[in-house]
Formats: structure tokens, sequence, C-alpha cells
């Protein structure tokens, strides 16, 4: 009973997560976000396509995907290893969404949803630092970098001096690496010096 409990959170969490809120968000103001700028359908994407009050919307709403797949974890089984599961879940759902192809976003708000729910202090920390990265140096994807490298680092500090599980520590090696990988593009852009800044219009591009 307990592995299905497992299985339930974990369907639950990806299923969550892929709920393709920018998108939805883009259609709303008729456009589709994934035919502007990098075709992900993350808050810096529908910032370049829809404009400010959707990308804030559609933040939000991926922040709430991962939030809710970690208390569902948490009511269905109220493990931490299921919730980090769950959570995993809900950022590979965003990532590659059952309901656009296995398309999606980059999964930062999501990562940062989850993170809530286990550690609220340190999801609002790292929230801050890549806002302040970001804004210093109008860069989205320098803000998601500092993230990704700061969450390893960060959650293998709770489960050394905070007594957090284990883990915590499997959720930011895990939910670090698909920032990382799932931001290639763009680090090649940065090294290239190609790479769009905040604010700026992303380019039309064909449909996915």
């Amino acid at each position: 009973m307990i592995v299905l409990s497992y299985l339930v959170a974990i369907a639950i969490g990806y299923l969550l997560g892929s709920f393709p809120s920018g998108y939805v968000v883009g259609r709303l103001r008729g456009i589709d976000v994934r035919r502007w700028g990098s075709g992900r359908i993350g808050g810096t994407n529908v910032l370049r396509s829809a404009g400010l009050w959707a990308a804030i919307l559609a933040v939000l709403s991926d922040t709430a995907k991962g939030v809710l797949a970690v208390f569902v974890a948490r009511a269905l089984v109220g493990s931490p290893s299921a919730e980090v599961l769950a959570g995993l879940a809900a950022i590979l759902g965003h990532d590659f969404s059952v309901f656009l192809n296995f398309s999606g976003g980059r999964g930062v708000a999501t990562t940062i949803g989850a993170l809530g729910v286990l550690y609220l202090p340190l999801s609002l920390l790292l929230a801050l630092l890549g806002l302040v990265v970001a804004g210093a140096s109008r860069y989205a994807s320098l803000g998601s970098f500092a993230i990704a490298l700061s969450l390893p680092f960060a959650t293998l500090y709770l489960v050394l001096f905070a007594g957090e599980p284990v883990w915590y520590l499997v959720y930011g090696l895990a939910a670090s690496a698909l920032i990382i990988v799932l931001h290639k593009d763009n680090f090649q852009r940065l090294r290239a010096g190609t790479e769009r800044r905040i604010g700026e219009r992303g380019r039309r591009r064909k449909a996915p």
C-alpha cells in the first residue's frame, strides 16, 4: 500500500507540473508563447512574448505547481522521500509536459515552489539571489544559473548542519542538474554574446 501511495504522489506531482501555465496565460492574451523567443513556456519567454503581468501570473502558477505537488505527497505519504520525489516529478512535468508533446519550461519557478514547502527560508533566499543576479546582469539565465549552482551546496548544509533529511540533498542535486541541462543553449549564447537581456522582445519563430 505504501508503494502505491508513493506512485500516486509522484504521478499527481508530474500531472500538476505538466499543467502548461505559461502557455495558457499566453493563450488568454491571444499569443502562443511557443512561437516566440526560446519557444519555452516559462516566465522569461512569457515576459518577452506576452508582457509583464502575463509573466508574473505564469511564474506564480509555475511556483504553485511545485507547492501543491509536495503538499499532496505530504498528505498521501507524509515522508521526506515522497515529498522530494513528488517535487522532482512536478519539475519534470513542467519541463516535459504531457499536454505539450513533452516540451515545456526550464523549471526554476517550480523548483523554488517545491523547495518552499520543504524548507521555506532556503527557498526565499535562493529566489532573492536569482532576482538580484538577474536584475544586476539583466540576464534571466544568469539568475537561474546562480540558483542552480547554490542549490546543492545549500541543501548539503541543511543535511549536515541543520539535521534535515538526506533526501533534501537529493532534491538539490537533481533539481540543479535539470536547470543546468535545460539552460545549455542559454549558456552557449552567453559565451557568444548573443543572449537576450531581460526586457528584449523575443523573435517570432515557426510553430512547434
